[in-house]
């Protein structure tokens, strides 16, 4: 037998009181004159017998009285499984996008088994852990785990079910007498790894759920962009996928401004993807979306965008002046300066994206320290050395940094042969490898020893020629040859206009047309806040404070774990919107692939599969399979309460 409540038996110690009672009655007797006591001898031994059996029997009855009262408080129960009392219930619920998927009574997956928990699952006295993608609760009772359960809505990101289970391990650390019965309801989706045995720890009961599925069909709107505008008109392109499923007559509605300003259709074959394209006049900023109907999947059937002013990148270039930096830095784009050294604006340095040294012969220290400045807080530069550089203040410079050192400089001629393609820097650059293109030739290049950096471009014995470092928030690029030199080809090549290109671009800002939620997104404010007020980013009721660092003419903010919902938010300071940023959920889940349990058949014995929530909690109720006893033992309380009236009435002293 096990009690719910078993500290309540403590209070057996009370029985102790009426058997004092007995032992040291309190009563006083009062004499009383009597003209002849001899029938009273009579009947002495007779009187004194009965009254003990009497006292003794109604002792008793008052012991096992209380003793049912305390034991039907504490909560008695039969377990057919005697160590089930002993596990702890820790359940992890999905409830990330996929999980919006129906089921076949055509109910959401979440909603279905949040509301089977809540109705079904049994009570258990050792106490709830209930992890989500979003949160942790842990040491919850019956009640407080109810009440977590409506609490928990869809969360823009999934969580890895191995990082789940690591999770579970860890809280085992923190209760290591306790064992723990794991119950994890997810739709197994294929973006998520299979599980790791290493996992799986043999002192644990594992139940993994997979609950069925209607179909497993979905359309999804995957992403958008915008094409250069011509004749004062904007292109929007939109692809739009089919997962597993035909659709014929599919309409997709543009909404400029929240006002419907276009609708086409389409048809799809399953596995289809198709781009759809709206003309819109062009407008210096404005906010939108693209729409679609399905009702398999609703997070990803809207896409939102924000198309903000464009800013010119500002460029300026410290020493010689070179026709190929125009070329690639025009005017519509970027704001390029060029400046002699000994003509340098010191107060124009801060106002700047990029500075690019172009064949300085000499770094002297006052603008040592200014880069160091500039880098710190500003932004990206480039060091083009000379073909005469003195590499004693090159460096200098280099130390300052912390960057290395230049060991030399080689005569020998070097063709560039390798584009380091999964390299950061040439994201969204390159559709595919190109294996055939034209080799620059370089005639004088310098031989470095770089700390913490990574070649973008390399020459043909492996050795690096164009190189990323991180400082602070922003990057320095050194590049390990002067490109002026008449046997130098690089600067006709056509890698050199997505190399000067990316080395302008810092950070995520809000010339992106839109964000993904649950990814770490900066966003740079071309502003120069005075006020110590933080910015924040708001939709309607919803606001928060994102990270952000100021540096003089800007702000860099930085959002992860915020926002949670889709949607165009406003960037604020105070009431003074600064701009827009449209944010959309993740589409990794909108492919309904998912692994099958069947592949778990060889996992361990304290491993479980069922395939809906029904199935598990009845499983776990035959393993409990608890008689309550409490409501017996009330009934006997009930029965010598009656006995001891009956005796005190009926009894003769």
């Amino acid at each position: 037998m096990h009690f719910k409540y078993p500290e309540i038996l403590f209070f057996l110690f009370l029985l102790i009181i009426p058997i004092l009672i007995h032992l040291f009655q309190l009563q006083r007797f009062k004499k009383e004159a009597f003209t002849n006591v001899k029938f009273l001898k009579e009947i002495e031994l007779e009187t004194r017998t009965s009254s003990k059996l009497k006292k003794l029997l109604i002792l008793l009855s008052r012991l096992i009285l209380l003793s049912f009262l305390i034991i039907a408080f504490s909560q008695p129960y039969f377990s057919k499984n005697e160590t089930e009392a002993n596990y702890r219930n820790v359940i992890y619920l999905d409830n990330s996008m996929s999980m919006q998927a129906k089921d076949k009574n055509g109910g959401d997956l979440l909603q279905v088994n949040k509301n089977l928990l809540y109705e079904k699952f049994p009570e258990n006295d050792l106490g709830y852990t209930l992890i989500t993608n979003e949160k942790t609760l842990e040491n919850l009772d019956y009640n407080l785990f109810r009440k977590a359960l409506l609490d928990v809505d869809f969360y823009p990101v999934k969580k890895d079910i191995n990082q789940v289970l690591l999770q579970i391990d860890k809280l085992k650390k923190n209760s290591s007498k306790t064992l723990f019965n794991i119950i994890l309801i997810t739709d197994f989706q294929k973006i998520n790894n299979k599980i790791f045995k290493e996992q799986l720890n043999k002192n644990h009961r594992y139940n993994f759920v997979q609950p069925s599925l209607e179909q497993v069909g979905n359309i999804s709107i995957d992403t958008a962009w915008i094409n250069e505008e011509k004749d004062q008109t904007l292109k929007i392109i939109s692809a739009v996928r089919s997962y597993k499923m035909d659709a014929s007559e599919l309409s997709i509605s543009l909404f400029i401004e929240d006002k419907l300003y276009g609708k086409t259709r389409l048809n799809l074959e399953p596995g289809e993807e198709k781009e759809i394209e709206f003309s819109v006049p062009y407008t210096d900023e404005f906010q939108g979306k693209i729409s679609l109907t399905d009702h398999r999947l609703n997070f990803d059937n809207d896409l939102f965008f924000s198309i903000q002013k464009k800013t010119r990148t500002k460029v300026l270039v410290i020493g010689n002046k070179n026709e190929f930096l125009e070329r690639i830095y025009q005017a519509a784009d970027f704001e390029l300066q060029f400046s002699p050294l000994t003509e340098l604006e010191q107060g124009i340095l801060r106002d700047q994206n990029l500075i690019i040294l172009n064949e300085l012969e000499k770094i002297p220290n006052a603008l040592l320290q200014r880069m160091k400045i500039f880098l710190q807080d500003h932004g990206n530069l480039v060091i083009i050395p000379s073909p005469k550089a003195d590499i004693y203040s090159y460096n200098n410079f280099f130390s300052a940094l912390n960057i290395g050192y230049i060991s030399g400089t080689s005569g020998e001629q070097k063709r560039v042969t390798s584009i380091h393609y999964e390299h950061p820097f040439f994201n969204g650059v390159f559709e595919k490898k190109i294996m055939n293109f034209q080799y620059p030739v370089l005639e004088q290049t310098f031989n470095a020893q770089l700390e913490n950096s990574s070649p973008i471009l390399s020459f043909e014995n492996r050795q690096g020629f164009v190189f990323e470092m991180p400082y602070s928030t922003n990057k320095l690029y050194w590049i390990a040859s002067p490109l002026s030199d008449q046997g130098n080809s690089f600067i006709t090549s056509p890698l050199i206009v997505p190399l000067f290109y990316n080395f302008s671009k810092q950070h995520k800002s809000t010339e992106a047309i839109y964000l993904i939620i649950g990814e770490e997104n900066q966003i740079e404010v071309a502003q120069t806040i005075e006020s110590e007020t933080p910015l924040t980013i708001s939709m309607d009721q919803s606001e928060f404070i994102p990270l952000q660092s100021k540096r003089n003419n800007k702000v860099v903010l930085t959002t992860r774990d915020f926002p949670k919902a889709s949607g165009t938010y406003e960037i604020k300071n105070g009431e003074v919107q600064l701009g827009q940023l449209a944010f959309n959920y993740n589409r990794k889940e909108s492919e309904l692939v998912y692994n099958k349990l069947n592949a778990l058949e060889n996992m361990p014995e304290n491993t479980h599969t069922y395939n809906s929530v029904e199935d598990v909690i009845k499983e776990i109720n035959d393993r409990q399979n608890n008689q309550n006893l409490w409501h017996l033992f009330i009934i006997l309380a009930l029965v010598f309460l009656i006995l001891e009236i009956l005796l005190q009435k009926f009894l003769k002293n």
